[in-house]
């Protein structure tokens, strides 16, 4: 192997799932049930790292069976340099690290929904079934794969099923479904060159965006926010840091009519944006200082929330000195 295939692959973008919003919402989870209901910190590091090799397969699975695709497009993986065996064998391995997770946390409630998760992440991208091309069941099934079945296996693991595991589920599918309806519509014209039948190449792109700003991107903002007046009252402490970062987007927001600041930001309004960054790194690094504090050992959870936030942090310094709301997904390389 060339040191310059060994580079792009430490580079590839499946590895940085453990910074993706699907991480994220996983660590929002996690942190709120641990903190609320109590728990083991080191088998809740366990059933995260879980799920980081969950996400990995996702990525992988879905750029191997979307190799031909990506290539036409332009868009060729690093992992796609790989020959075709080397690059089963490392999914072979990310799915064997998973079992062994499982095996160590010994769950079945949780086990069973981790599987179905598996299943259905791989029914998406392979051959014959291919759900995400089975347009808007394809979008429900992605936003089931990448937030709302990860965030069941924590609701699982915690045996917590009420008002907040509704809230929080409903959420993450919401958000799962935005997520992937503005990838979708960033990737129109790719898709359409390659023939890929996406939702938003089924529809077209300007129904598309309209169905986004008026319906999916405002309904998700609202359960987002829901969400965290939900943990606010929970925790009342942390409506401090809910109040805060609204302040802050407002400002920004303050900052773009007077034009100050760019938007360049096409398709996520600045409300949803908001609302993003408040459950999934805002809320999460409040929640896991607030669990060192009551417990240090609940300090081992800590390097992987910090470590999580990595790439947002990289893209608001970013935005800071560009003084622009930019496009940015953290996965996309």
């Amino acid at each position: 192997m060339s040191g310059e295939l060994l580079r792009k692959l430490l580079g590839y973008r499946g590895w940085k799932v453990w910074g993706s919003y699907d991480m994220h919402i996983c660590l929002f989870a996690a942190l709120y049930f641990l903190l609320l209901v109590g728990g083991e910190p080191l088998k809740t590091l366990f059933l995260l790292t879980s799920l980081g090799f969950y996400f990995m397969y996702g990525f992988l699975i879905n750029d191997f069976f979307d190799m031909p695709f990506d290539i036409a497009a332009g868009k060729r993986r690093a992992v796609h340099e790989l020959s075709r065996a080397a690059f089963a064998s490392i999914i072979i391995l990310v799915v064997a690290v998973s079992g062994l997770h499982l095996l160590y946390l010994r769950e079945s409630s949780y086990a069973a929904v981790y599987i179905a998760a598996y299943s259905l992440a791989t029914l998406y991208s392979a051959p014959p079934a291919r759900l995400k091309e089975w347009g808007l069941c394809g979008i429900m099934v992605n936003g089931l794969i990448e937030k709302m079945l990860p965030a069941l296996t924590v609701v699982a693991f915690f045996h917590v099923f009420g008002l907040d595991a509704f809230m929080l589920l409903a959420a993450a599918f919401l958000m799962g479904v935005a997520e992937i309806v503005a990838h979708q519509i960033y990737d129109y014209e790719h898709d359409v060159e390659t023939g890929c039948q996406s939702f938003v190449t089924r529809i077209g792109k300007e129904r598309a965006v309209a169905l986004f700003r008026k319906f999916i991107a405002p309904t998700t903002s609202g359960a987002l926010f829901a969400l965290s007046v939900l943990m606010c009252i929970r925790v009342p402490l942390a409506g401090v840091v809910v109040v805060l970062t609204a302040f802050v987007y407002g400002y920004v927001a303050f900052l773009v009519r007077r034009g100050e600041w760019r938007m360049e930001e096409k398709v996520f309004p600045l409300h949803l944006s908001c609302a993003f960054r408040m459950v999934n790194n805002v809320l999460p690094l409040f929640l896991a200082f607030v669990l060192c504090f009551k417990a240090l050992e609940s300090v081992i959870l800590l390097p992987l929330v910090l470590g999580s936030q990595y790439y947002v942090v990289e893209h608001r310094l970013r935005f800071l000195k560009e003084r622009a709301l930019l496009h940015d997904e953290i996965t996309n390389v």
